[in-house]
C-alpha cells in the first residue's frame, strides 16, 4: 500500500535506479498470536518499503479494542523505534505476554504503526493512497504539500482467543445477593456455560469447619466464598474484593437460615455471623467446638442437637 507519491518535478533517486514507476512507499504490518490456556503472546512487526531513498522514522505498537475494557482505545504496548536519513526500508518489532487472569482487556487488538517520512531533495507529497482490504489508517496523512509526511496505519482488530471481560463476568458470579448467587449456581452446575474463561472452580468447602454445622447447609455458601477468593486472587485484585467476598459469604449463608422455621432460625443465624467473623479475621471460617456447642444448646427440642439438611443448590 503507498502511503503517498511525489510532486512533479526534480527526479528522486530510485533504489532500483529507474524513473519509470512514481515513487512511494509501501508499510507492511503482521503479527501472530501464541496462546496456551490464559496466557497470550503476541508478536508483532512493522515495515516501511519505498522505491526511492528518503529519511524515515517509525514505531509499531499494540493497541487495546476490546469493548467494554477500561483501556479500551489505549496503547498497551510499544515497540522500538526505527529511523534512518539515506535509505528506503526501516521497521518495528516487538512481542508483549498477556496474562488473561490479570489483565482487564487482550481479547481484541490492533497493531498500529507510526510513520513520518521526508524527502531528500526537499519536494511534496501530494496524497496517501487507498489501502487494501484489512488495513486503514488511524489518522489522515499530516504535511501534505510539504517535504515531510506523518501518517498513524492500523492492521484492523484481530482477536486472541482469550474471552472478552473476564473481571467483570467474575464481578458478576461474586455480587452480594440472590440473582448472583443463582448465576453462579448456573455456572456451577453447567460449567460449560463459562469454559472459556478458564476459572477456577476447584474448593475445600468450608475449610476449617464443618460443610454444615449442626445440619445447615452452609457448604455451597463456602464453595462460592472459595471461588471468589481463588479467582480474585490469581486476578491479583483480592484486597480490594475481599470484603464483598465475605458480605456475599455471609449474606449466602443467611439466605439459607431463612429456609428454616422459626424456631430453627436464630442458632443458624449464629453459626452464620460466626463462620463470617472468622473469614473476616481469618480469611477462613475457623470455628472451635465451644462455638458448635454453644450453638447446639440453643437448638429447640425435638431435634436431636441437628437441623434437617437443607440445601440451596
Amino acid at each position: 500500500m503507498k502511503l503517498g507519491t511525489k510532486d512533479a518535478g526534480t527526479a528522486t533517486r530510485r533504489v532500483d535506479g529507474t524513473q519509470a514507476e512514481a515513487a512511494g512507499c509501501t508499510p507492511y504490518i503482521s503479527g501472530y498470536v501464541t496462546r496456551v490456556g490464559l496466557d497470550v503472546r503476541i508478536d508483532y512487526l512493522a515495515e516501511i518499503v519505498c522505491n526511492f531513498y528518503l529519511a524515515g522514522a517509525g514505531q509499531a505498537y499494540l493497541i487495546e479494542r476490546t469493548s467494554g475494557s477500561p483501556y479500551n482505545g489505549q496503547v498497551v504496548a510499544a515497540a522500538g523505534v526505527f529511523s534512518f536519513g539515506n535509505d528506503y526500508y526501516g521497521y518495528s518489532l516487538g512481542a508483549v505476554l498477556i496474562d488473561g487472569r490479570v489483565y482487564d482487556g487482550g481479547s481484541q487488538l490492533e497493531i498500529g504503526f507510526n510513520l513520518a517520512l521526508q524527502t531528500l531533495d526537499g519536494s511534496t507529497w501530494a496524497g496517501c493512497f487507498p489501502l487494501p482490504a484489512g488495513q486503514r489508517y488511524l489518522s489522515g496523512c499530516a504535511g501534505l504539500g510539504t517535504p515531510t509526511i506523518s501518517v498513524s496505519v492500523g492492521s484492523g482488530v484481530f482477536g486472541t482467543g482469550l474471552a472478552p471481560n473476564r473481571l467483570a463476568v467474575l464481578a458478576s458470579l461474586t455480587q452480594t445477593g440472590s440473582d448472583s448467587y443463582a448465576t453462579w449456581d448456573a455456572a456451577r452446575q453447567n460449567q460449560a456455560i463459562l469454559a472459556a474463561y478458564m476459572f477456577d472452580w476447584s474448593n475445600d468447602g468450608c475449610t476449617g469447619a464443618p460443610d454444615n454445622p449442626l445440619g445447615f447447609a452452609f457448604e455451597l455458601s463456602c464453595i462460592r466464598h472459595d471461588f471468589g477468593y481463588r479467582n480474585y486472587k490469581a486476578a491479583q485484585r483480592f484486597a480490594e474484593n475481599k470484603d464483598r467476598l465475605d458480605l456475599a459469604f455471609y449474606g449466602d449463608m443467611q439466605r439459607v437460615c431463612a429456609t428454616y422455621s422459626d424456631a430453627l432460625r436464630p442458632p443458624c443465624y449464629g453459626l452464620a455471623t460466626i463462620y463470617y467473623e472468622a473469614v473476616r479475621i481469618f480469611g477462613r471460617p475457623n470455628v472451635t467446638d465451644a462455638q458448635l456447642r454453644a450453638a447446639q444448646e440453643q437448638m429447640p427440642e425435638g431435634t436431636a442437637g441437628t437441623a434437617p439438611l437443607a440445601s440451596t443448590g
